[in-house]
């Protein structure tokens, strides 16, 4: 009786050598990362000038009873970052050390009340992780824009420091037909699409974020006629995306609902209701338009 032939596998004795990953630094701006203390993760990019404090409005805001209205002040000079003091209740410390004016270097942890924040620079590998990390936590994955979490806390952080301030509130028309149509991969690229539109068409300041399905929204510091405005410009833009399936052409539109900040509200959500309740008028009354707040 002739032996049973068994299918060899072939095994390698050797190891594969491979580029070991890295972490893009390029083009990072300088931050200050929260090490220790409340809000612990959170990170803030710098601008030539910034302002840390407690108070709404502060470039850096640290909303902790620790942290003084107008805390310290954060600039650059000579080619690096100093610090100055701005008579803190809890003084300033630099590495431990109590400063009124002060050199910030690179790695140096600044102490803010209960917080250290640790500065990092633009070719920083912790840098880049902590930023590769915060973008992990607060976009979408589909459309790169910020996810609801993210959005939601953005909005409220922009209630306490904004009195101009609007919401626009965008649905995708007949989304449910286009999945059923044409399938829901050519659904998530119709998503992806008006992503990247909102991220062409809304740079920073303003935030769009996608708050789930095919419900989006923008935050801007705007009067209600701006957001109007932009409001009209992105939905123009969405309408004429050209988008296609196997050679089947996807019409995409969507409605729109805006409202601004009145003086009788308590906090962001009723801004946010109020364009909802536009945006749902919107679709009501035909779709594909723009409809601010009654």
């Amino acid at each position: 009786m002739e032996p049973k032939t068994v299918p060899s596998r072939i095994l390698t004795d050797h190891t594969m050598r491979v580029q070991a990953p890295t972490l893009a630094a390029e083009n990072r701006p300088w931050c200050l990362v929260v090490v220790a203390g409340p809000m612990v993760g959170s990170r803030f990019e710098l601008a030539d000038a910034v302002t840390i404090g407690r108070e709404a409005g502060t470039e850096i805001h640290l909303p902790e009873p620790s942290v003084s209205r107008r805390h310290c002040h954060v600039f650059r000079k000579r080619g690096g970052f100093w610090v100055n003091d701005l008579g803190a209740t809890n003084p300033v410390r630099i590495n431990g050390m109590q400063v009124k004016s002060s050199p910030l270097l690179e790695g140096d942890v600044l102490i803010v009340g209960d917080l250290m924040l640790k500065l990092l620079g633009p070719n920083s590998a912790e840098n880049a992780m902590v930023a590769a990390l915060h973008d992990q936590a607060s976009k979408d994955v589909l459309t790169g824009i910020a996810n609801r979490r993210h959005f939601r806390a953005e909005m409220e952080r922009a209630f306490t420091q904004h009195s101009d301030l609007a919401l626009i509130a965008l649905d995708v028309d007949h989304f449910k037909s286009i999945n059923d149509r044409f399938g829901h991969p050519a659904g998530d690229k119709v998503l992806t699409a008006v992503g990247a539109t909102l991220r062409r068409h809304c740079p920073p300041p303003a935030l769009p974020g996608r708050i789930g399905g095919e419900e989006f929204a923008v935050l801007l510091a705007a009067n209600h006629a701006e957001a109007c405005a932009l409001a009209e410009q992105l939905r123009a833009a969405i309408e004429a995306l050209q988008l296609e399936d196997e050679g089947r052409e996807i019409r995409v539109t969507a409605s729109f609902g805006v409202a601004s900040r009145r003086p009788v509200d308590a906090d962001a959500d009723a801004i946010y209701a109020r364009a909802d309740a536009a945006l749902y008028e919107a679709k009501r009354s035909g779709r594909n338009r723009v409809l601010g707040e009654a």
